[in-house]
């Protein structure tokens, strides 16, 4: 038997332990404390009817077992947990690593019984967990989420996918707002030499450097929106209003075809054919009718169609060589 403890250091002793997962029964609590059972009752009630401990714990009895242990409240439930994880794993956004970690805070905030279930529905897929990049994004999101909000003026070299842009050219911008598409996170970027919103991958920003706090204009700053609207996949070309003949019903062309909406050349009677309209920028507009193979033909504009042959043409010399 340890050292005797009186009523107050006894049951904060027990309390600590009992939330570092230790469970207590009759025996142990006499080995521990030398008090009796009766006595341990009385020290579970006073951590019991603590106001602070009851909004976030609470005492739980195993019959089977005949201890006690703490298990937490949960400040979210196991449900929505498990959605956000599904959710999460399904984008493949984040590293292994990252999602190891998001994984743990998050169940730490649900009930502890639930915790196993939860880990039992995701052991599966975790394992076969493939993440987009390997690149650690949790850092940089935090970083951009600061830059943001103080409008820092940023230098910075960025590594884009097109084969033709200079990797190593220093731009300048203003960071507007951040989302998440297509497994990635983008930034939206001001750039002062060009007077202009681009969108670039949060994952291909290299050297950064943050200077002074720079105020955008007001008659410069991007329809953030809109900007999310038009951009799919790749940010840059030019602005185009595009119109696609979708080969499949007008819900599931307006599901599948980045903003778009029914034209007014649509048949409503022909139930297998949408002919939808929209505005989206170049590349992003071609990047995704390549996606599509024959569910889509481009009606308009004339500039898409001959980017869309010259792409296709390549495509198809690279089988001749």
């Amino acid at each position: 038997m340890k050292k005797p403890m009186n009523i107050n250091e006894r049951t904060i002793d027990i309390l600590m332990k009992m939330l570092q997962g230790k469970r207590f029964d009759a025996e142990i609590v006499s080995e521990d404390y030398g008090v009796s059972e009766r006595t341990f009752k009385r020290d579970l009630s006073v951590i019991r009817n603590n106001s602070i401990f009851a909004d976030e714990y609470y005492i739980d009895y195993d019959a089977t077992k005949k201890d006690y242990g703490i298990n937490s409240r949960g400040k979210i439930t196991a449900a929505t947990v498990l959605a956000i994880l599904k959710i999460l794993i399904g984008s493949n956004a984040l590293n292994k690593d990252e999602l190891k970690t998001v994984e743990k805070q998050l169940l730490n905030l649900v009930d502890s019984k639930e915790q196993a279930k939860i880990n039992k529905l995701l052991t599966t897929t975790t394992e076969s967990y493939v993440p987009a990049v390997n690149k650690a994004i949790l850092p940089l999101i935090g970083s951009f989420a600061d830059w943001i909000n103080e409008r820092r003026k940023l230098s910075f070299i960025y590594t884009s996918s097109i084969e033709t842009t200079d990797h190593s050219k220093v731009r300048s911008g203003v960071p507007v707002n951040m989302y998440f598409a297509n497994r990635h996170f983008y930034v939206m970027m001001y750039l002062i030499e060009k007077d202009k919103t681009l969108v670039y991958r949060l994952d291909r920003f290299q050297k950064i450097d943050v200077g002074q706090v720079m105020n955008i204009p007001a008659d410069k700053k991007p329809d953030e929106g809109r900007v999310l609207n038009e951009t799919y996949m790749l940010g840059g070309g030019n602005y185009i209003h595009y119109k696609f003949r979708y080969f499949s019903s007008k819900a599931v062309a307006l599901n599948n075809v980045p903003n778009s909406h029914l034209s007014k050349d649509d048949d409503p009677n022909n139930s297998k054919v949408a002919i939808v309209e929209g505005d989206l920028f170049s590349q992003g507009a071609l990047f995704w009718v390549l996606s599509q193979g024959t569910q889509v033909k481009v009606i308009e504009p004339e500039t898409l169609i001959r980017d869309l042959k010259e792409t296709l043409q390549k495509t198809l010399n690279s089988y001749k060589q």
